[in-house]
């Protein structure tokens, strides 16, 4: 997967806050006063920013939100299934082991990575040239006929190239964005020619709510990561995040494939980048 232009970068901002940092929210308590979800907080948080070199142009979330924690696990199926689903049964295995599988017929081929990584490649020309629409419903049409359920996709980044084009899919539930969950859709025309996809089913809702982070809390971190001099935040939206190798598994499944999603702000960028900011 091209990470350089494609779904997420993390900048997972954990509990270590350093001086500096804790300086500027102290100084700024004083000077703006009295709460951090005050507006005049808020403007001078991005006043901070635009001194760093990093423009917000969304709105600040307000603080004291909180979402019920997730008892989430990777999609996953098995040889047979996928056979079936994307070759009609007729795929061949050409390498097979614990950690990597890979079917293949004569013109595609399904790679999967972990038991929970799809990579589907084909070798598909066409002279179509589809309009982002046109494109996106060629995609949910590729997924559905594989049974991947689409109503839990949300299109978040779309580049063109002559008659090629790139669409990136976001997870979300009930209308809160899932990472680090993405289908990434390749098309030559109006033929798909790769699918990238890492998916999170939600098993339950458990009973514990976990409260957001101080997102002006969270966007003052960014000032010391030097990488952000020049770029934009877009939109700000709480999301849910979920990497079973930080947390260990539920169920110590093998490579971490169930676990609790962590609640967390999602920061999209311009260019289609994605920050996740943690606590």
């Amino acid at each position: 997967m091209n990470w350089e232009k494609a779904k997420t970068v993390l900048i997972v901002a954990l509990l270590i806050t350093d001086l500096f940092l804790a300086g500027v929210l102290y100084v700024d308590r004083i000077r703006v006063a009295p709460a951090e979800n005050a507006a005049a907080f808020h403007r001078e948080t991005k006043s901070l920013l635009k001194e760093a070199g990093i423009t917000v142009e969304a709105d600040i979330p307000k603080d004291g939100s909180t979402l019920p924690v997730l008892d989430v696990a990777y999609e996953t199926d098995t040889e047979n299934n996928l056979n079936r689903r994307f070759f009609r049964g007729h795929g061949r295995i050409a390498e097979g082991d614990d950690r990597r599988l890979v079917l293949r017929t004569a013109r595609a081929q399904l790679k999967v990575l972990d038991k929970r990584r799809l990579i589907y490649e084909a070798d598909s020309t066409s002279n179509a040239f589809l309009s982002e629409k046109e494109a996106e419903k060629k995609a949910l049409d590729f997924l559905e006929a594989r049974e991947f359920p689409t109503d839990d996709l949300a299109l978040f980044y779309s580049e063109a190239s002559g008659n090629r084009r790139k669409l990136m899919f976001t997870k979300t539930y009930k209308n809160n964005y899932v990472e680090s969950a993405y289908t990434e859709i390749d098309l030559v025309g109006d033929k798909v020619v790769r699918m990238d996809r890492l998916w999170i089913d939600v098993i339950d809702e458990t009973d514990e709510r976990e409260p957001l982070p101080m997102a002006t809390q969270s966007l003052l971190r960014l000032l010391s990561h030097d990488s952000l001099k020049g770029r934009t935040i877009k939109k700000i939206d709480p999301c849910y995040y979920f990497n079973p190798e930080e947390q260990g598994a539920v169920e110590n499944l093998s490579h971490g494939i169930r676990g609790y999603a962590t609640v967390a702000w999602r920061m999209e960028l311009d260019g289609g980048e994605e920050l996740v900011l943690l606590h």
